[in-house]
């Protein structure tokens, strides 16, 4: 088990696929605090919140939305011992309040709406010596279920860092949108023609960070079969530990763990055939004797 992992295999799946309430619920029974210990210690950081709503956060009858439940569960995730953004970026977006209020499109939503069917992808990940994640090269190949379409809606979890987003084959960035308390990206990639129904465009796009991330992981969430799924890593210095693993739906097995080699260029792989749904991706901790910096996020 990679030492950046909480030592429950249970709860590093958690941490990848969710739901938050799961989640928090295994880490604190990892952590083996009682609700009135951790009450207690987030009173002690000037971040005080009820037993009653701890409960209620692991229970999943409520989650934390205001600024000052948002500013606990930051350090309820240290207190806990995990990656900063461990669990604040499994929240999904705010849920809806008042009469007026309207349903928030999913990103499950936003992919259907699109006219898409996603065929092929492969992520190339830039990782730096602290064994954080500097940027994202990814190339998709996508086939149309409807005429005219011109544009692929781009949701990416990214923390509570700000990537540069651009385009580099076949589109050209249009509107973005910066959940910047869940961490999540949302973009148009607008392709250069038009394509009907039955064709297909393949896209190639980068994400780079203005610091390596906090979490020495990437993994991509399928919400439908992927012919063909292809992650490679590149890092500046060989980890300690590697591994690929990958799930099915709400965190059920879908191939389990498995350690990944990397070759003397300082290049890892996996790749998966027909995946999903699920969640297929790479972790790895960093050198002992690497830093990294403390001023970013996810």
């Amino acid at each position: 088990m990679l030492t950046i992992y909480p030592p429950r295999e249970e709860l590093a799946d958690l941490l990848v696929t969710g739901p938050f309430a799961d989640a928090l619920r295994v880490a604190i029974q990892v952590r083996g605090l009682s609700l009135e210990r951790l009450q207690h210690r987030l009173k002690v950081r000037g971040a005080p919140i009820s037993v009653t709503a701890l409960s209620y956060w692991q229970s999943g009858r409520r989650r934390p939305e205001r600024p000052e439940s948002l500013m606990a569960l930051a350090h309820l995730e240290d207190v806990l011992g995990l990656p900063e953004s461990a669990l604040s970026r499994l929240l999904g977006p705010p849920r809806p309040r008042g009469r007026s209020r309207r349903r928030e499109p999913s990103a499950r939503a936003a992919w259907d709406s699109s006219g898409l069917v996603l065929t092929a992808q492969h992520d190339r990940v830039d990782v730096a010596s602290c064994g954080g994640v500097r940027g994202v090269r990814s190339r998709q190949v996508m086939r149309a279920s409807s005429a005219n379409v011109d544009r692929w809606i781009l949701c990416q979890e990214t923390g509570s860092a700000q990537p540069a987003l651009t385009a580099v084959r076949s589109c050209r960035v249009g509107r973005i949108a910066r959940e910047r308390t869940n961490g999540v990206l949302v973009a148009e990639l607008l392709f250069d023609e038009p394509i009907s129904a039955g064709e297909s465009v393949a896209i190639e796009y980068e994400l780079v960070y203005p610091h390596p991330t906090a979490e020495h992981t990437h993994f991509r969430r399928f919400a439908e079969r992927v012919h063909d799924y292809v992650l490679e890593i590149k890092f500046q210095d060989a980890p300690d530990a590697c591994e690929q693993f990958a799930t099915g739906p709400a965190g059920t097995e879908a191939g389990g763990v498995a350690p990944t080699a990397v070759d003397d260029g300082g290049y890892a792989h996996a790749a998966a055939l027909d995946f999903g749904p699920g969640v297929y991706g790479m972790r790895w901790s960093s050198p002992a004797n690497a830093t990294g910096s403390s001023t970013h996020g996810k």
